[in-house]
């Protein structure tokens, strides 16, 4: 059984909030979020939360170190606090904005459709205040640290909505993920 009954209705409300500020925004550039797409759903646990920030920043996510760097873990709602930055982790049971037939005939190359068909689940970081100053380069650079190691074999893509860009786990969403963080694209 999932960890998100009881919070299922939180979680649909969210995604159809987000749906549809996502459209609204995507003509200024829309949310900056990065996108998991998973073969089976799997809850991501605080301590894997805790465990791909410190691979991320080298920094123990506990708040005893550094009171700047914690995990809040609630039900089906995850928290992480990195320096400056607070980054919501949003997990679902269901594939990426519905009708895949749709998304995948829009994808230009064979190996973005195939790993958009095979994913079922997905989960996604979200900078929470996407109004902020924050530069693109670095939300991104900060999403990328910590998205780089929550993703695995399960992991069949990584999508980036508000850029449009999708890349699979061939090898090529690891790159993508390093590249963003060293900090080398969109400049």
């Amino acid at each position: 059984m999932s960890p998100l009954v009881g919070y299922d209705y939180r979680v649909r409300l969210w995604i159809t909030l987000r749906r549809l500020w996502s459209k609204r925004k995507a003509r200024r550039g829309g949310p900056h979020s990065i996108v998991l797409l998973l073969r089976k759903y799997h809850f991501f646990s605080s301590s894997e939360i805790e465990a791909a920030g410190k691979a991320g920043w080298g920094v123990t996510f506990d708040g005893v170190e550094d009171p700047m760097y914690f995990v809040v873990q609630s039900g089906g709602i995850t928290l992480l606090k990195a320096g400056k930055h607070a980054v919501n982790v949003l997990q679902a049971d269901s594939t990426y904005l519905g009708n895949s037939s749709d998304i995948v005939s829009r994808l230009p190359h064979e190996g973005q459709q195939i790993a958009w068909k095979a994913h079922t689940a997905w989960a996604s970081v979200d900078i929470i205040d996407p109004h902020s100053e924050i530069k693109k380069v670095d939300v991104y650079a900060t999403l990328a640290r910590l998205a780089l190691f929550l993703g695995d074999e399960n992991c069949c893509g990584i999508y980036l909505p508000a850029e449009g860009i999708m890349m699979p786990n061939d090898g090529t969403a690891e790159e993508g993920l390093r590249s963003l963080i060293r900090k080398e694209a969109f400049r």
